[in-house]
């Protein structure tokens, strides 16, 4: 396994990564159906997982909380 430098950040990355782990940044290894690609190109910045993680959790969180107030609205009838 080859350790190059991200472009971005300088981090350190294999070079068969789709993205940096850090930056989010594409590696040099670009699959045509891949979904970090596309993901990356989303308004002209790169999209890391941890920014994915953070927008699904915030919307099972923001789901779960509507539910719970939406039950506590229709059993005060």
């Amino acid at each position: 396994m080859v350790l190059v430098a991200c472009p971005a950040c300088d981090h350190r990355i294999s070079e068969k990564a789709l993205a940096c782990p850090s930056c989010g940044h594409p590696g040099s290894r670009q699959d045509r159906h891949a979904i970090v690609p596309i993901l990356g190109r989303v308004a002209g910045t790169y999209v890391s997982a941890n920014a994915v993680a953070g927008i699904i959790l915030g919307s099972v969180m923001f789901v779960s909380a509507a539910a719970v107030l939406i039950t506590l609205i229709l059993s005060q009838r």
